[in-house]
């Protein structure tokens, strides 16, 4: 019987290895890092400022970027910090983003209609803070 469970064990231990292994080789994930300067992306916030209410799944931030890559994101709900902190204007972040956006809607009243407009953001898959 205990043999059986270490062969188990064994086969899905590689197999999980395996897909990890498949995933980082194939995958569309981009680098990205910088100093975050608002904790909210500068759209989402200009359509805010317009009366617009945005409904993010997660966490927007716009950042100063260390390279040639977008500045603001999107960090799902789903998505944790891989240095357990919240992030925060002022921090250092580094990270992977997925160039396929999140598409964000806002609407604000526009009597005797509803007015909705949308925004997209890049995907923030992997990240890590300064404390």
């Amino acid at each position: 019987m205990f043999k059986i469970f270490t062969r188990v064990a064994i086969i899905i231990l590689v197999v999980l290895i395996s897909v990890k292994i498949t995933h980082a080789a194939f995958s569309v994930d981009k680098v990205f890092g910088g100093k975050i300067t608002q904790n909210k992306a500068s759209e989402i916030q200009d359509l805010e400022s317009s009366g617009f209410t945005c409904m993010v799944p997660g966490t927007s931030i716009t950042i100063k970027p260390v390279g040639s890559y977008p500045a603001t994101y999107v960090i799902t709900w789903a998505t944790k910090s891989k240095t357990n902190t919240t992030p925060t204007s002022g921090q250092w972040i580094l990270g992977l983003y997925n160039p396929m956006k999140t598409i964000i809607t806002c609407t604000k009243p526009c009597p005797p209609t509803i007015c909705t407009t949308t925004t997209s953001l890049n995907t923030i898959s992997l990240f890590g803070t300064s404390k």
